[in-house]
This record gives C-alpha cells, sequence and structure tokens, in this order.
C-alpha cells in the first residue's frame, strides 16, 4: 500500500512540473507579444512554388542575410548570434553589427535579435560573403484559404511583418501588414 501512494504521489509530482514548464512557456510568449517592442520587417518574395505548405507561410527578410564584414571569425551552424539591426531612412531595418554576445542595449531606432546562424558563406580567405541567419520568426500560420492572396501580395512586396521583440532579443511575429494595414493579429489569451 505505501508503495503504491509513493508511486502516486511521484506521478503527481512529475504532472505539476510538466504543467508549471508548459504554463511558463505560454506566459512568456504572450508576454513578449504584449510587452516586445514592434518592428516591422519586410518580406523579401521567396519562390512561390514553395512559399506555402499548408496552412503556414514561409518568410524570408533582408535581415536574414548578414553581411560577413560584420563579425569576425568562422561561425558553427546553429551558433547563437546577436544581430543589431537600425531603421533606415524608407522605414526598412538592415544589420549594421552582430555579435556572438549581447551587446547591452540598443540605439535610438535600432533593435537586437537573438539568432541562430543558418549558414556562413564567407570565403575563409577573403572575409566575403554573407551570414544567413535564423530568427524562429520564419513561418507564420494564416487563416484557411488565404495562402494564395498572401502569396501573390508577397510577390509584389505589399507584405510585411509585425515583429514583437524583447530585451534580450528574443521575437515573435505579432502580425502582418498587407498594403500599409495591419490584416492579421496574432491573439492574445489575456
Amino acid at each position: 500500500m505505501k508503495n503504491w501512494r509513493n508511486v502516486w504521489v511521484s506521478i503527481a509530482i512529475v504532472a505539476a512540473l510538466q504543467t508549471a514548464v508548459l504554463g511558463w512557456m505560454v506566459v512568456e510568449r504572450i508576454t513578449l507579444l504584449k510587452n516586445g517592442q514592434e518592428v516591422v520587417l519586410p518580406i523579401v518574395p521567396v519562390d512561390p512554388r514553395s512559399l506555402f505548405r499548408g496552412d503556414y507561410v514561409i518568410l524570408s527578410y533582408q535581415a536574414t542575410r548578414v553581411p560577413g564584414g560584420l563579425i569576425e571569425g568562422r561561425l558553427a551552424m546553429g551558433e547563437q548570434l546577436y544581430i543589431t539591426l537600425k531603421k533606415e531612412a524608407d522605414g526598412n531595418y538592415a544589420p549594421i553589427a552582430a555579435s556572438r554576445s549581447h551587446p547591452g542595449t540598443a540605439g535610438p531606432d535600432e533593435v537586437i535579435l537573438l539568432g541562430r546562424v543558418q549558414h556562413d558563406a564567407r570565403n575563409n580567405r577573403l572575409g566575403t560573403g554573407d551570414i544567413f541567419v535564423r530568427y524562429g520568426i520564419e513561418s507564420y500560420f494564416v487563416p484557411e484559404g488565404k495562402g494564395l492572396e498572401l502569396e501573390k501580395l508577397a510577390q509584389d512586396q505589399k507584405l510585411s511583418v509585425v515583429v514583437a521583440v524583447d530585451r534580450h532579443g528574443n521575437s515573435a511575429i505579432k502580425g502582418l501588414i498587407v498594403n500599409g494595414q495591419r490584416a492579421y493579429e496574432e491573439p492574445l489569451i489575456w
């Protein structure tokens, strides 16, 4: 009888820990969307034959291609990288700095995004080429039946993404802007 009691107590503890971890993940995401700094990133058109898979959109950004001269040394695939983006006169954000550690506070009209190296295309001898970075905001679920319409807008460069960024560089898609108007908004649970 005592053995069964220990088993049930152990199961209850494990279930409580799993629930707490899942709850923390949800709260962290909602807090980011609610309180993160908003940045609007235009979408770079992607080959339309692979743009949509099911009911989500594959997104690419100008900030995905980071000039190789912004950081020294070879980067491993999956390595963590902080990219500082600066708002340009046209309203777009472009990479101006890259660092393996968080650079501290961002300047005016700047935001720091945490990403992972997807590919370091720099030439070893010359240090030329780009670094391709993923930020975790490369896909977005869309309402059923809206895929073809959004695909056309992406090709015509009339689609942008609103991204929430926290002080640690974490980012999440907050919504889509279609033809200058916010068309889709990520729902908050609370």
